[in-house]
Formats: structure tokens, sequence, C-alpha cells
């Protein structure tokens, strides 16, 4: 955490926000199925440590955002990138279209942002550097 920064988690704010994205049933199941560990949990822990949303200068870590069923966002967003950095197959435009299309509730529901749109740039490009290493290091 950064001097001066506060540290906020939000527990359940986007519970609903990412079911229209993301088939978390069959993510939930093969991840119980495997001792709650997936393939792409070094990828998630990647995430959750270094992207952040921007809210008023508070840094709300992709870790602390909770999409359901105990699964970090971080989690999430690595589910859905992770076969495609095994399949060679993604391109930083694939991370933009993505971060458009999942959706986070603000104000109690009140609101809704594209995650895209929370994102500092200076983070985004960071991502995508770090989509591009894990992708080589495999």
């Amino acid at each position: 955490m950064q001097p001066g920064r506060r540290s906020l988690t939000a527990r359940g704010a986007c519970e609903d926000a990412v079911k229209g994205w993301l088939d978390l049933a069959s993510f939930v199941s093969s991840a119980g199925s495997s001792g709650g560990r997936t393939p792409y949990d070094e990828l998630a822990d990647k995430i959750g440590r270094e992207v952040y949303m921007d809210l008023q200068g508070w840094h709300l870590y992709l870790k602390d955002v909770k999409v359901g069923q105990g699964l970090s966002l971080a989690q999430a967003l690595a589910a859905q990138l992770g076969p495609q950095l095994h399949g060679g197959s993604f391109r930083g435009a694939d991370l933009d279209a993505l971060l458009k299309k999942v959706p986070i509730k603000l104000g109690g529901g009140k609101l809704t942002a594209a995650l895209a749109d929370l994102l500092p740039s200076g983070c985004v490009r960071d991502f995508e550097r770090l989509l591009e290493d894990y992708a080589l290091d495999l």
C-alpha cells in the first residue's frame, strides 16, 4: 500500500455484475474438484496484486473485489484470459474488449461502469505487460 493511501475491500459489491460475461458455475466446480486450486492461480495472484481500480484516489485491487462464490475479480479474469495465453492467441485488443465488457456496480447498484473505465491507463498497460510476461513464461 502506498503511503497516504487507504485500503478498501469490496465484499459482494460486484456479486451479480460479472455473471453476464463469465460462466462462474463451471469455474467454481473445477476449482472445487482440485482442492480450490486452478491452472491460473499464479496469474490470478499477479493480477490481484498489481491491477487496481482507482476510485477517487483509493486503489481497490482486483483481489479484493468479490464476484460471488468466494471468487475475486482477479480469479475470474485469470480464468477468462488464461486459455487465450496458453493458446497463443492473446492480443492487447482482447484485453481492452474484455475490460469493456466487465460491469462494475457502484453506489449499491445505482451506477454501473465498465471495468475499463475504472482502471488508470498506466494500470491497463501494466496489466497487458503482465499478461505478455505470463505468456512468455509458459
